[in-house]
């Protein structure tokens, strides 16, 4: 049987991730857009790998069933990377007390409280899954140079961006490649002892928030 790798959301940083631990495996390239999966799929095969693409739509749980059943018909699931924040209906996580409109600040605080909920969810789901012998770990990537990072720094919040990149303690931002790096060792049988964990990889910016010169200035 082979074995298979699915990666969700074909972006960037999933496919520096998909390079990284695909060799000598089948790489399913997942995402919500099959066209973009399509074009990506291509460049993959060009460059030696055995894959093929699928759509999903991460927020059904059908469709999410429907691409784990296609993926073991072609062999073995021994890898899932998954770029999307999570599988809950919207419906259902706009309901939540500390969602609604008069919690939330802005759009940024919106991105930062689903990127907590996301980690105390794989905390919780490790649990579960280790009952099967699987391991979930969750990285929480900084500023990684990306078509759409490319597009923060343009846009209204550059200036922020650019100002967290330069007084943190890396002094630059990160590359996609570097989070495959970190994602080959969780995936990999040296990350065999890591479960339910969330990396945080922003180059010490949080760091330079509480400690350094980010800090909010006291009036």
């Amino acid at each position: 049987m082979k074995e298979i790798i699915v990666v969700i959301g074909s972006g960037a940083i999933g496919q520096a991730v998909a390079r990284r631990v695909g060799t000598g495996k089948h790489i399913i390239l997942a995402d919500l857009n099959l066209d973009y999966a399509k074009s990506v799929s291509m460049h993959f095969r060009n460059a030696g790998f055995a894959n093929s693409e699928a759509q999903v739509d991460v927020t059904s749980r059908q469709s999410v069933a429907a691409l784990v059943k296609s993926a073991t018909e072609l062999g073995t699931l021994s890898e899932d990377h998954n770029r999307a924040l999570a599988t809950t209906r919207v419906e259902d996580l706009l309901k939540l007390p500390f969602l609604q409109s008069d919690q939330i600040k802005d759009s940024l605080h919106a991105y930062q409280l689903s990127k907590r909920g996301n980690a105390l969810r794989v905390m919780a789901e490790a649990v579960r899954w280790g009952k099967c012998g699987a391991r979930i770990n969750t990285i929480s990537p900084g500023i990684i140079i990306t078509p759409l990072a490319q597009d923060e720094l343009s846009g209204p919040r550059g200036d922020g961006y650019r100002r967290m990149i330069e007084l943190s303690p890396a002094g630059r931002a990160g590359t996609a490649d570097e989070v495959a790096q970190l994602a080959g060792l969780l995936m990999g049988p040296d990350g065999g002892f890591i479960t339910g964990s969330d990396f945080l990889m922003d180059g010490g910016v949080t760091s330079a928030y509480w400690y350094g010169d980010l800090a909010p200035k006291a009036i």
